[in-house]
């Protein structure tokens, strides 16, 4: 099993923003010293009550501390973007992290995201599947000729060409058991492709997706990828009680947010805009000691097969000395308890 940093770009409006970039840089330097195989970050419109960083950009930010790591994205809204941009701008990825560049897209659950760019939520997924279709043709072939409900292109050929061959691989988000049977049909797992977890779904949903992603690829006549991503948040600390103590507040206050943006009447299940604090805990984080850390997440590997783990550590406005520590906990402590027990 190998663990990825997930960057959490999230910020509070009044942030020192330069300073919130290099705290990135330092959490990216720590976890790469400390065997962290790869970085991920999400992606959120800046506006309200969050400042969040665009994510393609602040990749090619942190490029130069990622080298010999993976890079991705987890999860891009595609359809907030025109697919040549994206493909122009994961290609340069690509070519800077040396074929090492993973796009991770999903159709987005935000609605005012949408109308805040102009676009109309219910055609979304439209717009993912036909940009998803775009983005790789313009990956692999020359002069591409597309015409859909929302893109066309004629004659278009991406100059700025991805260095991985035939193309880089690609994540595929989804919270319900739809979009999960819909990424297993978009996914070439020979080339990498997979279905990725989000971190807001509880664990009992992931092993029950999980299962769902492989059984529909087995009914597709394909293999599960070899390396099979899931998200989770998680906290390290010297227990459980200091885990919670330490990092609640910063969690309540994401999922603050989120319970505005209607997480939990779409996709989080609790009935409620704001849950308290068990039951935004339950299921939903993995927290405590590193043992209680390892043990928990070596069951999730049994249950769902993961073999990669993008680890979610920071919440908003939570202090750096706490993120480096879970980072230096999971680097010293839980990454070789895990590659002892899954070698």
């Amino acid at each position: 099993m190998d663990l990825h940093l997930f960057i959490s770009a999230e910020h509070r409006p009044d942030a020192h923003m330069g300073e919130k970039m290099a705290e990135h840089v330092e959490q990216l330097r720590l976890a790469r010293e400390g065997g962290f195989e790869g970085v991920a970050i999400g992606n959120h419109l800046s506006y309200g009550d969050t400042a969040w960083f665009p994510p393609l950009e602040t990749l090619l930010h942190l490029a130069p501390e990622a080298k010999g790591m993976q890079i991705a994205t987890c999860m891009l809204i595609l359809p907030l973007y025109h697919p040549f941009q994206i493909a122009e701008q994961a290609a340069l990825l690509d070519a800077v992290s040396g074929g090492r560049f993973a796009l991770g897209v999903a159709p987005g659950w935000q609605q005012d995201e949408f109308e805040l760019m102009g676009l109309d939520f219910g055609r979304r997924i439209g717009r993912y599947l036909e940009g998803v279709d775009l983005i790789r043709r313009l990956f692999t072939e020359g002069a591409v000729n597309f015409a859909g409900r929302h893109f066309t292109a004629n004659d278009l050929t991406l100059a700025l060409r991805p260095v991985r061959r035939p193309r880089p691989p690609m994540w595929f988000g989804g919270s319900v058991e739809a979009a999960v049977e819909r990424a297993a049909r978009l996914a070439d797992t020979r080339l990498g492709d997979s279905w990725v977890a989000s971190s807001h779904l509880v664990g009992n949903v992931v092993r029950r997706q999980a299962e769902c992603f492989r059984e529909a690829l087995d009914a597709l006549g394909k293999p599960m990828p070899a390396r099979f991503p899931m998200l989770r948040n998680i906290v390290v600390a010297p227990d459980r009680e200091t885990a919670v103590r330490e990092a609640g507040p910063f969690l309540e206050a994401s999922y603050r947010v989120f319970g505005q943006w209607g997480l939990f009447r779409t996709i989080g299940g609790v009935g409620k805009d704001e849950p308290d604090l068990d039951e935004l805990l339950a299921g939903r984080v993995v927290m405590g000691s590193p043992e209680e850390v390892a043990d928990e997440l070596l069951s999730l590997s049994e249950a769902t097969g993961c073999n990669r783990i993008v680890t979610r550590i920071q919440w908003l406005g939570m202090d750096q000395r706490l993120v480096l520590r879970s980072i230096d906990l999971l680097a010293d402590r839980v990454l070789p308890m895990l590659r002892k027990e899954t070698r």
